[in-house]
């Protein structure tokens, strides 16, 4: 029987006062596996992302601090991209794209887990591939968290799907894990600005042979 790769989003909106809330947008992308009838066979992948809806929070009277200060981990990412003084992206960022940027709307992404057995396969890059092609005319710059899982805290009761992911295949030595992920992220077509050691960035505007190169056709 064919079996079909799916990528299968999911994120909140409604009616009403959602103060910022409304434009820092949570998003879950499950990577899944399904029969020619449409029938889910398997979850293999988890992608989870931010969209940071910068230019309409504005054009709503808000300012940079209010939409980023809503989550801990949001406002320190915040601080290190953009100048909150100026409501504006870091110098250094924009001096390296040469300020051509599409608009502010920042995409950030924060988890990419596939399980042991597909991670050979591009999956994940193709995954990333997908969001870039669903949300790059919102978004004028993609960050990618370099914070590899395997380091997160141990937890006594870890559920079933962090157990399946078999992190302890990935090396537990901190410097060789951050420096491995980032190298994940460059071969996909991001790049690596001075002085921001933990993040990587992607440019939709600017042409990227490495990521068009990536076949979701294939």
């Amino acid at each position: 029987m064919e079996q079909t790769i799916i990528f299968d989003y999911h994120f909140l909106s409604g009616i009403g006062c959602w103060e910022g809330g409304r434009y820092n947008k949570q998003i879950d992308m499950y990577i899944t596996i399904e029969n020619d009838e449409g029938n889910q066979e398997k979850l293999i992948g988890k992608v989870q992302f931010q969209i940071i809806y910068v230019d309409q929070a504005m054009e709503a009277g808000y300012d940079l601090y209010e939409i980023f200060d809503q989550k801990e981990h949001t406002f320190k990412l915040g601080q290190d991209i953009f100048d909150f003084e100026v409501d504006d992206i870091q110098e250094d960022i924009k001096e390296y794209y040469d300020h051509d940027f599409l608009q502010s709307n920042i995409c950030i992404l924060e988890r990419i887990e596939i399980l042991s057995e597909f991670r050979c396969k591009k999956l994940g890059a193709k995954a990333i591939k997908d969001i870039i092609f669903h949300f790059g005319s919102s978004c004028g710059l993609f960050v990618g968290q370099v914070f590899p899982l395997q380091l997160e805290p141990a937890d006594n009761d870890e559920n079933v799907w962090r157990k399946s992911l078999e992190l302890n295949k990935f090396s537990s030595d901190e410097d060789i894990s951050f420096i491995n992920l980032k190298n994940y992220y460059l071969s996909m077509g991001f790049d690596a600005i001075p002085k921001y050691k933990n993040l990587i960035f992607l440019n939709p505007l600017r042409r990227n042979d490495i990521m068009d190169a990536i076949n979701l056709e294939d």
